[in-house]
């Protein structure tokens, strides 16, 4: 078995992202119901009520992914990574290990410079993502390829100090 030690670890404060999500799906459900109920002279096609539920799911998808966010450096015989997990229980990973990491800085970064509330970006796509949970201090990773994520966390010094290690 692989050993693994958690250097930091911090969990994001999620509370309001969750009542945002949930609003959101609560009106959604609402206007999902009165649109497909209709007048009664035309019943909804099965697309439609796919697609509907498609996007239900997707929105309590997001309030579960979004109830727990932890961020951690775990340090492995290969070196120092950056975990990010998702969920109650851990299902969604994104771990950046010491092969990917190219650098850290603590930075300061307004809702504007982060793109909102969520995770916004791609790190495929657009070759930048961030996870933002409030403005604020961040974590401003930056990885192989040219690549950047920026994650909100309290403290993200000691987070760029515990990365600092990685090249010992």
């Amino acid at each position: 078995m692989i050993e693994r030690v958690i250097v930091i670890e911090q969990r994001l404060r999620t509370k309001g992202l969750v009542f945002l999500l949930a609003i959101v799906t609560v009106v959604y459900a609402a206007v999902a119901i009165a649109l497909t109920a209709g007048t009664g002279r035309h019943s909804p096609s099965a697309l439609t009520i796919v697609i509907e539920s498609i996007a239900f799911v997707s929105l309590l998808a997001a309030i579960f992914f979004f109830l727990r966010i932890t961020v951690r450096v775990v340090a492995t015989p290969q070196g120092r990574a950056l975990e990010v997990v998702y969920g109650p229980g851990g299902l969604v990973r994104q771990v950046f290990g010491p092969d990917k990491l190219v650098g850290a800085d603590a930075r300061n970064f307004s809702f504007l410079q982060m793109g909102g509330w969520g995770y916004r970006g791609s790190l495929k796509v657009f070759r930048r993502a961030a996870l933002a949970t409030r403005r604020g201090d961040a974590l401003d990773v930056r990885l192989q390829g040219n690549r950047r994520f920026i994650v909100t966390v309290d403290d993200p010094a000691d987070f760029v100090s515990a990365l600092a290690l990685l090249k010992n």
